[in-house]
């Protein structure tokens, strides 16, 4: 009797490791996509992108705004996607070589400021935020202009290696705040 008492208890000693080792086995094919999808990278910060050819200096009339768009190669898993719109950048040539670039978003909701050539001005469509051409906040006089900010100017440079290459360093601001926070 002593011996199949202990058979029986070595069998069911034997019957609850395999079930926690079996449970813990589904744990971890259930729990690492689980993990994995917290992890994922469309969470973690984006990389830093430096400076961008966008345009030709020729290309520009003095005090005359162009906008420009900004192209890169963007990997999504298996696929590439190599003429990628990363924004859209207001660019403005100042006397010599000098250029100014300011987003094209609007630092009070976000919306796309457009120029209004006969004005000389940027207006945002969506709430009225004005901005004169060198990117300044612009008060108007029926009512009062919502942006909090002028408009977020970006880093330019002509290209050490071709002189007539515009360079931008593009990125995104935070809307709604006095001043320009950038977004990481």
């Amino acid at each position: 009797m002593d011996t199949n008492r202990a058979h029986a208890n070595d069998r069911r000693t034997f019957l609850k490791w395999a079930t926690h080792a079996l449970g813990a086995l589904f744990g971890l094919v259930i729990g690492i996509p689980g993990v994995a999808y917290l992890v994922d990278a469309r969470n973690r910060p984006a990389p830093q992108r430096g400076m961008r050819p966008v345009a030709k200096l020729s290309e520009l009339e003095v005090g005359k705004p162009k906008q420009v768009v900004i192209h890169d190669v963007r990997r999504d898993a298996w696929t590439l996607h190599p003429n990628d719109v990363v924004g859209r950048v207001w660019l403005v040539r100042r006397e010599g070589n000098q250029v100014d670039a300011f987003t094209t978003i609007c630092p009070h909701l976000g919306c796309s400021v457009n120029f209004e050539e006969k004005q000389k001005l940027f207006i945002c469509p969506c709430h009225g935020g004005t901005f004169d051409v060198a990117g300044k906040r612009v008060e108007k006089t029926a009512a009062a202009n919502p942006a909090p900010r002028g408009m977020d100017r970006l880093e330019c440079q002509l290209d050490p290696a071709n002189p007539e290459l515009i360079q931008v360093k593009y990125q995104n601001f935070i809307q709604g705040k006095e001043t320009p926070v950038p977004k990481t």
